[in-house]
C-alpha cells in the first residue's frame, strides 16, 4: 500500500493527521504511568535506525526527550528479537537509549497495519509488584486503541489516493488524469483525432515577480481553464501551480492558439499571473505513449520558464 511507505518516512509529530489523536495518546500514557507507578511511560516511534519521542508522562530527564530524534538501533533490535503479542522485558544495557533513564524496562510492541514495526510503548521502572496480567491487559487495550488509529489513518490515506478528484480545485488530480487520459487518448486515435498534451505552470508577472502565488490565483487558473477547454479535453491540476490538459485538436498550430487565449482570459481575471506552457503534439498513427508525451511537454516548460526568468534578469 503506498500510503503505508510514505506514513513510515515521516514522523508522527512533525504530520498531523485527523485519524492521530495526540491528546488521547497522552491520556492513554499517563493511565499506564499511573497504572505501573512508574518512573516514565512513552510512546516511541522508529525509523530505521532513528526514533523519536511521540508522547511521554511527566519526567525530568536528559534521556528520550520528547520530539528528540535519537540513535535506536539497539531498541529496535531487542524489540525485534523479543516482539509477541504482550508486553516484552527490555535489558537497559542493551539499549543506549535509555540506559541512564530506567532500570528496569517493559515494552509493548507497536505495528503498522502491514505489519511492520511503528514503534513500541515503553514503560521505564515499573513497581514490581504492579507487573501482572490484569495490568499487561490494559497495555493491551491500549495497543489496539493506537493501532485502530493507524487503520483508520490508512483507510483515509488510500481514499483520499484513489479519489480522482483535486479536492483544492475540484478539476482532476493526477491519479484521476492518469486514468482518464490514456482511455481517452485510445478512443481518439480510433476516430483519427490529432492530439496535444499542454502543461502549465503559473507565475508571477514581471511587475509582481517577488509575490508568492496565493490560493485565490490557484483557483482562478483553474477556472479559466476548465471553462475554456471542451468537454472531451481532460484537464488537471498536478502540482501547486502546474496544470495539465490532454486537448484533441485538428492542427498542432491549434495549440499555441489555445494556450494564447488562455492567457488573454487570465490577463482580464488574474493579471498578476503569468501562464508558463510546455507543449507536445502527436498524430493518431503516432505510437507515442503518454508519460513520454508528458515529459516532452514538462522539459520545453522548462526550457520556456528559463527563457523567461533570464529575460527578466
Amino acid at each position: 500500500m503506498l500510503a503505508q511507505d510514505n506514513n513510515q518516512k515521516v514522523w508522527l509529530r512533525e504530520k498531523d493527521h485527523p485519524a492521530i489523536s495526540m491528546p488521547r495518546w497522552q491520556q492513554q500514557v499517563d493511565v499506564i504511568n499511573d497504572l505501573y507507578q512508574a518512573k516514565n511511560t512513552l510512546i516511541i516511534q522508529t525509523n530505521g535506525e532513528e526514533a523519536q519521542t511521540v508522547c511521554s508522562a511527566p519526567f525530568d530527564s536528559k534521556n528520550l526527550i520528547l520530539g528528540e530524534i535519537f540513535e535506536a538501533k539497539g531498541l529496535i533490535q531487542s524489540m525485534t528479537e523479543k516482539a509477541d503479542f504482550g508486553v516484552i522485558h527490555l535489558d537497559p544495557a542493551e539499549i543506549g537509549c535509555a540506559t541512564n533513564a530506567a532500570e528496569r524496562l517493559l515494552a509493548v510492541q507497536l505495528s503498522w497495519p502491514d505489519g511492520r514495526v511503528f514503534g513500541c510503548l515503553l514503560i521505564c521502572d515499573p513497581q514490581p509488584e504492579n507487573m501482572t496480567a490484569t495490568h499487561a491487559a490494559v497495555c493491551g487495550s491500549v495497543k489496539a486503541l493506537i493501532q485502530g488509529e493507524f487503520k483508520q489513518m490508512y483507510m483515509m490515506e488510500q481514499l483520499q489516493r484513489l479519489s480522482v478528484q483535486d479536492e483544492f480545485t475540484y478539476m482532476l488530480n493526477p491519479y484521476g488524469f492518469n486514468l482518464m487520459a490514456p482511455r481517452q487518448l485510445s478512443l481518439s486515435r480510433r476516430f483519427g483525432s490529432h492530439a496535444g498534451l499542454i502543461v502549465l505552470e503559473a507565475m508571477p508577472s514581471r511587475t509582481n515577480a517577488s509575490e508568492a502565488i496565493g490560493s485565490q490565483f490557484i483557483r482562478t487558473i483553474a477556472r479559466v481553464i476548465s471553462e475554456s477547454m471542451r468537454e472531451a479535453d481532460i484537464c488537471a491540476r498536478f502540482d501547486d501551480k502546474q496544470f495539465i490538459i490532454l486537448a484533441f485538436i485538428d492542427h498542432e498550430s491549434n495549440l499555441d492558439t489555445l494556450v494564447a487565449r488562455l492567457r488573454k482570459r487570465l490577463v482580464r481575471e488574474a493579471p498578476d499571473v503569468d501562464l508558463v506552457s510546455g507543449m507536445c503534439f502527436f498524430s493518431p498513427d503516432s505510437q507515442q505513449s503518454l508519460m513520454p508525451m508528458q515529459q516532452e511537454a514538462i522539459a520545453d516548460l522548462e526550457k520556456n520558464r528559463a527563457q523567461i526568468l533570464a529575460k527578466r534578469r
